[in-house]
This record gives structure tokens, sequence and C-alpha cells, in this order.
């Protein structure tokens, strides 16, 4: 269980990393094309990750790792936690950005594209990290 929890850090480092710099060169394109600051973070937000999608992810994580340290694994410090599970926070909010829905087409494709954009949410936010937190962090 440590090499899979070693493996699942290091492939989330790396992704949340290549997430960031990915960013980083857009907003380094849009402000020297003459992009505001505020315009930035609409970007950020809506073509990225929304930081509160970010935090949520983490709080999932963070409760996965203390139902495994409680359940037989080992219970890590709040302040270890976080910065394993900080770069899975990022990869599940921009899963949820990049596949949330898109331009609508009739009433029946919205209500599917919401269905869908809605599991989405829940396995990318809620589930995933649950699962992975206590694989990561807990165990």
């Amino acid at each position: 269980m440590t090499v899979v929890a070693s493996v699942l850090r290091w492939v989330f480092l790396v992704a949340g990393a290549a997430v960031l710099a990915a960013f980083l060169v857009s907003a380094v394109r849009a402000r020297i094309a003459g992009t505001g600051f505020g315009e930035l973070v609409d970007l950020l937000e809506n073509r990225w990750f929304a930081p509160g999608q970010v935090f949520f992810a983490v709080l999932a994580g963070l409760a996965g790792s203390w139902a495994a340290g409680w359940l037989g694994g080992t219970r890590p410090p709040l302040l270890e936690s976080v910065p394993l599970l900080f770069p899975l926070g990022i990869v599940a909010a921009f899963v949820v950005r990049r596949t949330g829905g898109g331009a609508g087409g009739d009433e029946h494709e919205d209500a599917d594209r919401d269905g869908r954009a809605f599991l989405v949410k829940l396995l990318a936010l809620l589930a995933a990290p649950l699962l992975l937190g206590g694989v990561m962090a807990g165990w």
C-alpha cells in the first residue's frame, strides 16, 4: 500500500504542476496581449479550475485520510496531509472544469448535460478525493 500511495502522490504532483504550468503560460500570453488582471482571474475560474472546488476536493481528501486512519491506518497531521492532497484538488477541479458542459442545444440535451456535469462533480470532487485521500495520506 505504501508503494501505491507514493505512486499516487507523484502522479498527482506532476499532473497538478502541469496544470499550474499550463495556466501560467496561458496567463502570461494573455497578459502580454493586454488582458487585465480581473480578466485573468475570470480565465482561471472559468477555464482552468475554481479555487472553491480545489478547497472542497482537499477537504474531501482529508476526510478520506482521517477515515482511513480511523479504520486502522495512521492519521497524519493536518500540516502533512494538505500539501499531499493539494495537487489532487487541483487535478479534480481541472477535470470538473474541462468536462462541465458546453454550449446548449434543446432542453432535453441540456438536462442530460446537467446530469452528466453533476455526476462528474460528484465523482471528481467528492468520491475520488475521499478514496484517494485515504490511500495517499491515511493508510
